[in-house]
């Protein structure tokens, strides 16, 4: 069954890089069954009201739509200008029952008691995908008969 992770994170004042590198990651390390949801996939460079409004309805409805919120919160951005944006995301999630993983190099964002409704916290990506290809990924459905004597169950 597939399954979508909301890849929220900065976007706002980051370099292309910064918006794509990590998310890029995840599309390679999470396995088959699991795909990440970029919002940062059909923007423009417009900044009127009406494509703000846009973008912030196409990323709830896409957090509504996932089945899991990985937020990525590095300190060097965090240091710049914080992740506003993020920060919403996963208030969506947590208020959708979506199970939230946030990455951060930052302690400050461990400690932060809002965002302490996440189920998981790392401090690298690698420790999260790991997490998550486990949490997300295909179940074994004959894992459950190994080891099974079928004579006794079958009686």
């Amino acid at each position: 069954m597939r399954k979508y992770v909301y890849l929220a994170g900065p976007i706002e004042g980051c370099d292309d890089g910064e918006i794509h590198q990590w998310r890029d990651q995840c599309g390679h390390f999470f396995v088959d069954n699991i795909t990440g949801i970029n919002p940062y996939r059909a923007e423009s460079n417009s900044d009127t009201p009406e494509s703000r409004k846009r973008i912030t309805m196409k990323n709830y409805m896409d957090v509504r739509s996932c089945d899991l919120i990985l937020a990525n919160l590095p300190k060097h951005i965090n240091d710049r200008r914080p992740s506003y944006g993020t920060t919403f995301e996963i208030a969506w999630g947590y208020s959708l029952q979506k199970p939230v993983v946030i990455v951060s190099d930052d302690e400050f964002v461990h400690k932060h008691p809002l965002l302490d409704v996440a189920g998981a916290h790392f401090t690298e990506l690698e420790e999260a995908i790991d997490y998550i290809n486990i949490l997300l990924g295909e179940y074994d459905r004959t894992s459950w008969k190994r080891g099974l004597d079928w004579d006794i169950v079958g009686q």
